[in-house]
């Protein structure tokens, strides 16, 4: 009868624990799961469009005949990078004050 008792409290205690911890289970879940998903998913779509500047780069910059057109390649690909790295800067940024929860 002593062992069904102290399994019936440890049950208790358990349950007490569960409804108290509830409301921050869905922080936790954003926080552990579902956040690092999103800037994991980001930062792989940001890189791969990256690698395909570098790619269109080299492309150019092997059809070019003069230094003329080296340097505009090449100025071409590093407005476009700053602009990139900018507007990534500015989408992260804004996803992170929009989606990380307040806790």
């Amino acid at each position: 009868m002593e062992t069904q008792a102290i399994g019936s409290e440890i049950h208790n205690a358990q349950n007490k624990f569960l409804a108290a911890a509830s409301p921050f289970q869905e922080v936790w879940r954003q926080t552990l799961v579902e956040w690092p998903v999103v800037v994991a998913s980001e930062s792989l779509r940001f890189a791969a469009h990256r690698l395909r500047a570098h790619s269109d780069y080299f492309g150019k910059l092997q059809s070019c005949g003069s230094v003329p057109e080296i340097i505009e390649v090449h100025s071409s690909f590093v407005r476009g990078a700053f602009d990139d790295y900018g507007a990534e800067a500015s989408k992260v940024i804004k996803d992170v004050t929009r989606n990380v929860p307040a806790v």
